[in-house]
């Protein structure tokens, strides 16, 4: 498959392949992880360091999942609480950029799409991860270093070395820093809130447009007005104009620094596009919002995305493999002794997860699982996930490993030999075919290698070209192929994509902080060839 990365940037400062993976009926595409790391070079033994409270090091990864994975009966999935649902849809007032733990005498700033942090003060060092533009993070009160950065290297925490120049300051008040001030927020089933590409597409503007720039831009403007849905993005929470955006102002975007003075967009979205959204505010009677790259879009021309509220289940001791999920709308649950006969009882959820006792019984020509719940469910229309047969060399005591089935489309994370969490996913739309010729996951033992909080992935196949920004909880383990979130579908358990393997927006991100290498606080991306939780793809 021709496949390309979805930012020029990233080929530049990540060494990125030119390998991918999208998905059929709405979207998804495989930018590439790093294919090459320059092996770290160690400051000499005579360098100065003034590192006073930023440890440097590997990190040690904490064992949070970040979403409150306890807060549902077993066999369910939970609906978002409260407080997801307030982080998903609620804007964020203008403030200050810098985090309330962070002196900001000893602060450092991300002003590059990616801040690249290294291994040691060197630009030939291991890179370690990146920030993302506008992230503020502890550094060491002096340069450790001058090599190849006229401005210093400076120690990070928790681990790592940044240059000050093109791509970092020291300058808090720096307008890309406080323009990129909302982060995404880990402990949410989205780090963003999400919109989608209506159709006539949104245009990228680059500042609040006149009536008049507007109609210029969209020339279905007042038949579009007429019959756009005012209501979509009712519980979104207005802020003021953004301070980069007042007085006709033009915003710094991240996409593109530079471009004509007199240029109003950047631009229309792809008809499959959608996009993270940073602040929403009015102006001029129309409601607009922020994307992540600053560029203003209409919100009349977005569709709100509704992530879906399926989950898979925590195991431990007591609660372990094997787990069904139903796969069907119609099926129930049955109640009593199959040798005295069973009485049709409550509707079992779709996607609901059942674990079973192992138990089995035939009644009237039908097959019957036991629950551990004391049900019992006619085997039909469920998919099994079934302990190991063997144990794989790989399991070893602690390590961490994901087990995927392609015929089954789940997904189960394991610690040594013990199951901690299953669930389903969608896997390439081919199947078992070969993924050098057909929209298939390769399969085989893999080592996550890069992990992105979110990263853009798009495609430019003749016929299915789209633009997603911000996919969110992106693990790549080989060439292109991620483990990752999908906001743009609800089709777990279906092979649905172009070779990726998609999982709910809870799913991802729980298995997001379970697995290494771990992500630092308020880092955007980290990287590791050797030390990745393994993946195991197969039928």
């Amino acid at each position: 498959m021709a496949l390309r990365p979805s930012l020029a940037v990233l080929g530049a400062v990540m060494s990125l392949g030119l390998s991918g993976c999208s998905l059929a009926n709405g979207a998804e595409g495989r930018s590439a992880g790093p294919t090459t790391l320059v092996a770290s070079a160690a400051p000499s033994a005579g360098a100065s360091f003034a590192v006073a409270e930023v440890r440097t090091g590997r990190a040690s990864k904490p064992r949070g999942d970040g979403v409150d994975l306890a807060a549902s009966d077993p066999g369910r999935w939970p609906e978002p609480s409260a407080e997801q649902l307030d982080q998903l849809g609620a804007g964020v007032p203008s403030g200050s950029s810098l985090p309330d733990t962070i002196d900001p005498e000893r602060a450092i700033a991300a002003i590059g799409h990616q801040t690249i942090v290294r291994a040691s003060p060197s630009h030939t060092a291991t890179k370690l991860g990146y920030l993302r533009v506008g992230a503020v993070v502890h550094r060491s009160a002096e340069p450790v270093g001058y090599s190849g950065c006229s401005e210093g290297w400076y120690a990070i925490d928790p681990e790592g070395y940044v240059c000050v120049g093109q791509n970092a300051t020291l300058d808090l008040e720096y307008p890309l820093v406080a323009a990129a001030r909302r982060r995404a927020e880990r402990d949410a089933p989205l780090p963003y809130r999400y919109g989608l590409a209506r159709s006539p597409t949104p245009a990228f503007y680059v500042k609040i447009p006149t009536p008049a720039e507007q109609r210029v831009e969209e020339t279905d403007l007042d038949r579009h007005l007429a019959v756009a849905d005012r209501d979509a993005w009712s519980d979104v929470g207005l802020v003021p104009v953004p301070a980069l955006l007042r007085d006709g102002q033009r915003s710094p975007t991240v996409r593109r620094l530079r471009y004509p003075r007199p240029t109003v967009s950047l631009g229309h979205a792809e008809g499959k596009s959608g996009f993270a959204l940073l602040e929403f505010f009015e102006s001029g009677g129309r409601r607009w919002a922020l994307n992540a790259e600053l560029e203003v879009m209409a919100l009349d021309r977005l569709r709100p995305v509704e992530p879906s509220s399926f989950r898979g289940l925590p195991l431990d001791d007591e609660l372990t493999l094997p787990v069904a999920f139903v796969h069907t709308r119609q099926a129930r649950a049955h109640t009593g002794d199959p040798a005295q006969g069973l009485v049709p009882g409550r509707v079992l959820g779709f996607r609901e997860a059942l674990p079973l006792t192992g138990r089995t019984a035939r009644l009237s020509g039908e097959r019957y699982l036991e629950t551990r719940s004391g049900e019992w469910v006619k085997d039909e229309r469920l998919i099994r996930v079934d302990g190991l047969r063997r144990r794989p060399g790989w399991a070893a005591a602690g390590r961490t490993w994901i087990d995927v089935s392609i015929l089954e489309q789940s997904l189960v994370a394991y610690e040594g030999t013990k199951p901690v969490y299953v669930t389903l996913v969608s896997t390439g739309i081919d199947g078992l075919g070969d993924p050098e010729q057909t929209h298939s996951t390769i399969r085989g033992q893999f080592l996550v290698h890069t992990k992105h909080l979110t990263i853009t992935m798009d495609g430019d196949e003749v016929g299915d070209e789209f633009d997603l920004r911000d996919v969110p909880y992106v693990q790549y383990f080989t060439a292109g192929y991620a483990i990752h979130a999908a906001y743009w579908h609800d089709g777990f358990g279906l092979p649905r994509s172009h070779g990726c393997i998609n999982l709910s927006p809870i799913d991802a991100a729980w298995l997001f902080e379970w697995t290494d290498p771990p992500l630092p606080e308020r880092w955007h991306g980290a990287m590791s060839l050797r030390d990745g939780t393994l993946v195991h793809v197969h039928p």
